[in-house]
């Protein structure tokens, strides 16, 4: 069963309504919640604009008031990602993910970013969906990450083929960089560079190695990887 069929047969057994198409976006928008990004591009190869989208919900009681550092409320409320293929004159719902994006505060860590508004964000571009999300913490730590998720349509499904990583240090630039391919389980680790300076060539050390075997990811699979599950 195709994955947008599952979807359609959950969603009836819950009762709710399901377009097969729609002309724009707010169809797949459920209430209560909104529409924080989009972008739109081909994602199939047919020349038409697909389109990605992230919701948030907007639920009062999920803003809670912090008394520590960091803003005074912090937004806990869920996002989820919809990817629309353009049919016609209307869009198709083909993939949705409801847990694997952070939601644009932490209560646990009160002084993050928005990973993904403040420090990301979604693109589409020569076919691929790359979802961008970025980890930068205004006090109690020096570190900073960037992390980048590709996805290609490919059988009826966007597969996770590829994730780019940096992290650096605010107070001394030290960088890493990481590269997967996830296609052929090989991953470039590059150490000794400086997010502020240029660094010698020579001080420069690039390792690469075969990961362990992963089953493929999709991005309206059970579980995405985090860059943990690369080291």
């Amino acid at each position: 069963m195709k994955p947008w069929h599952q979807f359609c047969c959950a969603a009836m057994a819950l009762g709710l309504a399901l377009p097969a198409t729609a002309a724009d976006f707010s169809a797949w928008i459920p209430a209560g919640w909104k529409m924080v990004a989009s972008a739109e591009g081909d994602l199939n190869g047919d020349g038409a604009a697909d389109a990605v989208i992230v919701l948030q919900q907007q639920d009062a009681a999920k803003i809670v008031a912090n008394d520590s550092l960091g803003a005074p409320k912090i937004d806990t409320n869920p996002r989820q990602i919809k990817v629309l293929l353009r049919q016609g004159a209307g869009y198709r719902l083909v993939a949705e993910n409801r847990y694997w994006l952070p939601s644009a505060g932490d209560a646990e860590s009160p002084c993050l970013a928005d990973p993904l508004l403040d420090e990301g964000g979604v693109e589409i571009a020569r076919g691929l969906l790359k979802v961008k999300l970025g980890y930068w913490l205004s006090c109690g730590s020096w570190s900073v990450s960037r992390d980048t998720y590709t996805f290609r349509w490919q059988q009826n499904r966007l597969r996770l083929i590829g994730w780019d990583g940096v992290e650096f240090m605010r107070n001394s630039g030290d960088m890493t960089e990481r590269s997967v391919n996830y296609l052929t389980g090989r991953q470039k680790t590059v150490t000794g560079g400086n997010m502020f300076e240029d660094v010698p060539a020579a001080k420069i050390k690039t390792r690469w190695q075969t990961l362990p075997k992963q089953p493929a990811r999709y991005l309206d699979g059970p579980s995405l990887p985090s860059p943990q599950d690369w080291e």
